[in-house]
């Protein structure tokens, strides 16, 4: 089996990160920033997509990572088309954390397929916890996770929770 995983988010979330730290083989569009971009803690940014590939428990899983600036909100649609599922990265130490990821949870409501919030950063000084996240976007607490930046271990659990919601979606049609 083959599935198609959209990894999507607002700008510095944590993106490209968490392709790279679970399939240690991702292809990256990233080129610096521009003058006058906000550099956050961070000096590139992405411009078409990331992409990499895993094997878990003997499912193929491409992941599809969207450009995080307002600019490039067409390749949503474009990389969004035929997915599985889709994992929504928040930065939770970025307190417009709503302001910014209403667009994604929109998107993917509208598609109907099973996505998860992976609370990004959970490592960092004053990061919110899941829960207060989903609180502030209204979704149910079960479908945010905790994730450590460029923690293997648990990113491969946000992947799995991926899965297992793919599974039971197509169980259910």
């Amino acid at each position: 089996m083959e599935l198609k995983i959209l990894i999507t988010g607002h700008f510095s979330a944590g993106k490209t990160s968490f392709i790279k730290t679970l399939t240690g083989n991702a292809v990256s569009t990233e080129v610096n920033l521009s003058e006058g971009t906000e550099k956050l803690e961070k000096s590139t940014t992405t411009v078409a997509m990331d992409y990499g590939k895993i094997e878990l428990s003997g499912i193929k899983l491409h992941l599809f990572g969207t450009p995080g600036q307002d600019r490039f909100d067409f390749m949503l649609d474009i990389l969004g088309r035929d997915m599985d599922g889709a994992v929504i990265l928040v930065d939770s130490t970025d307190r417009d954390i709503p302001e910014k990821t209403e667009p994604f949870i929109d998107f993917l409501r509208k598609s109907g397929k099973p996505f998860i919030v992976a609370c990004n950063k959970q490592d960092c000084e004053g990061a919110l916890s899941p829960a207060e996240i989903a609180g502030l976007l209204g979704i149910p607490e079960s479908i945010t996770v905790p994730l450590v930046a460029t923690d293997r271990k648990t990113t491969i659990g946000v992947i799995e929770a991926v899965i297992s919601g793919v599974s039971s979606s197509r169980k259910a049609a």
